[in-house]
């Protein structure tokens, strides 16, 4: 497809309800596969994935979404972590968060199975993906915060399953 379709990654939430996101954490060589990001507050990155459809399981949802974002296919590890994403807490409001939105995103440990490109469609503000080096993160404005600041000791401590529920972050 030569023309390139944008979709807002929010816009199939239903009113009222908690969006389920999946999320790919592919670490490589002590680097992190992120999606960047801008819109009219600024740039930030996150991790490949997004909301998981109605009879999808977590693992298919997110084969499905990073498949679509970036050609990836995956192999899908153990969750790593679990996080929170209210729009009322929020410190910025970027790419269709609303003061509304409740967001419960699920992370996973993936290797990827081919080469990354971006793909014929994306999310409505992305502008691309790159390899970030997990002590950067928090100067990359990635999102979640909470995630950044810890991510690289977590790795190094091979994601121990303790205290990995971020919860609002």
């Amino acid at each position: 497809m030569s023309r390139r379709e944008h979709i807002d990654a929010h816009a199939d939430t239903i009113p009222g309800a908690i969006r389920v996101a999946a999320r790919a954490m592919i670490i490589e060589h002590g680097k992190l596969l992120v999606m960047n990001y801008r819109d009219d507050k600024g740039h930030w990155c996150v991790t490949p994935g997004g909301g998981v459809k109605k009879k999808e399981t977590l693992k298919v949802g997110l084969r499905r979404e990073v498949e679509e974002e970036l050609g990836l296919r995956l192999e899908v590890g153990d969750i790593v972590f679990v996080r929170e994403l209210l729009g009322s807490s929020a410190k910025v409001l970027h790419g269709g968060i609303t003061e509304d939105t409740h967001q419960l995103e699920v992370f996973f440990r993936c290797k990827r199975l081919n080469e990354p490109q971006l793909g014929a469609v994306r999310d409505k503000f992305c502008t691309g993906f790159e390899w970030a080096p997990l002590e950067e993160l928090p100067q990359r404005h990635f999102f979640p915060e909470a995630l950044a600041a810890r991510l690289a000791a977590d790795v190094a401590a091979g994601f121990k399953p303790i205290n990995n529920y971020l919860g609002d972050a």
